[in-house]
């Protein structure tokens, strides 16, 4: 390598750690640095000029499923974080009627203030409707039959109590796209969808742009080129939902040692050299970084727990199985034959 593209190399890589918030953290453990380094070489981590083309490529599509969709409204829950703001963003430049609706439910006035602050720079429509008294009736209601549900100490309360908040904000989303005669956006990204980070018929809407990018760079490199305010895209992550001090500390990493791990991973995979009966931290050359088999650990545990999540509802075989096919065939033809 010359040394031109090694200069190139190293400051992508200082880039990385600056947008993935990493360099707070306290940098990156030996396997996790050379990890890194590696999938910059292979363009894993790609730089700026093919996330330019990316970007470009999606607000495409979008424009693609506008067109011949027939629809051109959207209703995006705005958290106040990255995510919703850069699909908004994507949405609006893809020529979409763009609402976005901020829903607190007990929350820290910081995060939805940054929300309504996301609306007012993108100039989107927006309207905020408060679903404290709504949760706390569910719980109440809820309580009568399991009286745990309100123990604050307990993080499985916590999680559960989480998942009634994203689920009543998707209710509130898809009355609201009904009766605009749009659809509602998920706002999901690669690193979550990867970690089961979300809540089933809760986080995920109709159409997804953002679910293949990277949490650690992609999305907070598109952010801040589309013109997100630095509030938003250098806040802490956090889901809102009160579970856990933030996104990273319940997934038991950081964004960006995430996503090294799972595309690491999958690297293995793609070789031919992964399988179920493989230690994960001698399959990814870890050994001589204790630093990082606790979170190689965590990655793989939390991959296990959360397939079920990825899957999707599960059918089972079925003597009328060839319909489901015919009927994708159709709704495949029908995709570009609006009207």
């Amino acid at each position: 390598m010359n040394q031109s593209a090694e200069t190139s190399y190293a400051n992508l890589e200082a880039e990385i750690l600056r947008l993935s918030r990493q360099d707070q953290s306290g940098g990156l453990s030996p396997w996790f640095a050379d990890t890194l380094h590696q999938q910059i070489e292979t363009g894993i981590y790609s730089p700026p000029a093919v996330l330019e083309q990316d970007m470009g490529a999606l607000i495409g599509r979008l424009v693609d499923y506008r067109e011949n969709s027939g629809l051109s409204k959207v209703a995006i829950g705005m958290s106040g974080g990255v995510d919703s703001a850069l699909t908004a963003a994507l949405f609006k430049e893809a020529g979409w009627q763009v609402f976005g609706y901020t829903m607190p439910i007990l929350q820290d006035p910081s995060e939805t203030e940054r929300g309504v602050q996301a609306c007012r720079q993108m100039s989107i429509e927006h309207a905020q409707i408060d679903l404290t008294a709504q949760y706390q009736s569910m719980v109440a209601a809820l309580e009568a039959v399991d009286p745990t549900l309100r123990d604050a100490t307990s993080k499985a309360a916590r999680v559960r109590n989480g998942n009634i908040r994203a689920r009543l904000r998707m209710i509130t989303l898809y009355n609201q796209a009904h009766s605009l005669g749009g659809l509602v956006a998920s706002t999901d990204n690669f690193s979550e969808l990867s970690a089961g980070f979300w809540t089933i018929n809760g986080d995920v809407g109709d159409l997804a742009p953002i679910q293949s990018l990277l949490k650690s760079w992609e999305v907070p490199w598109m952010a801040r080129v589309i013109g997100i305010p630095d509030s938003i895209w250098k806040a802490k992550p956090t889901d809102g939902l009160g579970i856990d001090d933030g996104d990273e500390a319940q997934i038991g990493a950081t964004y960006l040692q995430w996503d090294i791990t799972v595309q690491a991973l999958m690297g293995l995979f793609s070789q031919g050299q992964g399988g179920v009966d493989r230690n994960t931290i001698s399959a990814l050359s870890a050994e001589n970084d204790p630093a990082a088999h606790p979170i190689l650990k965590t990655v793989e545990t939390r991959l296990r727990a959360t397939r079920f999540k990825r899957s999707g509802p599960q059918m089972l075989p079925h003597p009328r199985e060839p319909r489901f096919e015919l009927l994708s065939q159709v709704d495949r033809a029908r995709l570009t034959r609006v009207g």
